[in-house]
């Protein structure tokens, strides 16, 4: 059955173009349901991740910190080599020869980021944003340290509790990807119908150089790796995986798919649910490979359309710059968009390119929320085979 699901989550997806693109009038009327499942999904993050992560942390607590080090190493990698190969693409094609700017007004502002700002941008300022997930490191920080504690206090009876709700958030979402079809059919009429066949031609030879930046990362990055070292069937991979994609291309949210991620990982994937509840949410946080793809793009285009020459410092700032601000994306609000402004700011580069960018970001947020949440599975599988190699 869940194979079934998977295929008509496809041509719900396709038909959602469609509808998108010559229902007009009617998409507005059926985005309540697209909005419905985004909330439900959202308000079910704090939960799921808090219980996963405590049990997993209470059931191995021992080899936790081993794990998170290599997690985050991992994830450094993965990111700047991501980031890299975008550039090197970038450079070959050059998207920005024969650029003709066409303004696009947009009251998006950059914000001043100083390093207190990262450290604070992490901690809950508002209970919405905690239970929709906008402070997820936090609460993984507090789901990891509830598991040390009560491994250490040995409280048999309270984790026995955490994970009978645990298993019956799982059920949860076992019944809710029945309904998954009709949020995606929801969600990507809407974003057609918002974001139009004309942005998209304004926009068409960036938003080609990001998806093939983004094609490359997967195959390089995420595929590779996993074929030398995992020994794994690209295709079977490829086959889990794909229902994972219609749901970020259609909800353009990691946070909104990590308990889905969560699932497949565990029961899809096969892979050790200790290690899946530490590397997945984790990776949802500070490992997102299509912000590298994102932060060499916007960097190297808007450096080229302005005539500033990129040079070597320059260009080592702009990698260390897009890893700080990466990692504090969950913090600020507006999303990409303002993250994108705030790059160019600290870069020293003029903002003029931010109005066009804001019409095309949908689309463009459709690639890297997908690569963000592979790059995650992929990570995750990795890590999985690396622990069973030295167990």
């Amino acid at each position: 059955m869940k194979k079934k699901i998977s295929i008509i989550t496809l041509i719900a997806l396709a038909g959602g173009i469609i509808y998108g693109l010559v229902a007009k009038d009617l998409v507005l009327k059926t985005e309540f349901i697209g909005t419905f499942y985004l909330t439900f999904l959202k308000y079910m993050i704090l939960p799921v991740i808090f219980t996963s992560i405590s049990v997993s942390v209470y059931q191995s607590a021992q080899n936790t910190e081993g794990l998170v080090l290599k997690t985050v190493v991992l994830f450094m990698v993965m990111f700047i080599l991501s980031f890299l190969l975008s550039s090197l693409i970038i450079t070959v094609i050059d998207p920005a020869k024969g650029f003709t700017f066409i303004d696009a007004s947009s009251s998006v502002t950059p914000q001043q980021i100083r390093f207190i700002d990262l450290i604070i941008n992490l901690i809950p300022k508002d209970l919405k944003g905690l239970l929709t997930g906008k402070y997820l490191f936090f609460v993984i920080v507090v789901s990891y340290l509830t598991g040390i504690i009560t491994h250490k206090l040995k409280a048999e009876i309270f984790i026995s509790y955490v994970t009978k709700v645990r298993d019956f958030l799982y059920q949860i979402l076992g019944y809710l990807i029945y309904v998954t079809p009709i949020a995606v059919f929801s969600l990507i009429s809407v974003s057609i119908y918002k974001f139009g066949i004309d942005t998209l031609m304004a926009g068409l030879k960036y938003i080609l150089t990001a998806y093939i930046c983004g094609i490359a990362v997967l195959v390089f990055i995420m595929i590779v790796p996993i074929k030398i070292f995992c020994k794994l069937s690209v295709s079977e991979l490829f086959r889990k995986i794909y229902p994972i994609w219609m749901m970020t291309l259609s909800t353009c949210s990691s946070a909104a798919t990590l308990p889905y991620t969560i699932k497949l990982c565990k029961e899809d994937l096969d892979i050790d649910p200790q290690i899946t509840d530490i590397v997945v949410p984790l990776g949802c946080t500070i490992h997102m490979c299509g912000g590298a793809v994102s932060f060499s793009l916007l960097g190297l285009f808007c450096a080229s359309i302005s005539g500033v020459t990129m040079t070597l410092s320059m260009y080592l700032y702009m990698l260390v710059t897009a890893v700080a601000l990466n990692m504090s994306a969950p913090g600020i609000p507006n999303g990409g968009v303002v993250i994108g402004a705030t790059y160019l700011e600290m870069m020293g580069l003029p903002l003029d390119f931010i109005g066009m960018y804001a019409g095309i970001y949908k689309i463009l947020d459709m690639l890297y929320t997908t690569l963000n949440v592979t790059g995650d599975i992929s990570a995750n599988v990795i890590l999985n085979h690396s622990m069973k190699k030295t167990s």
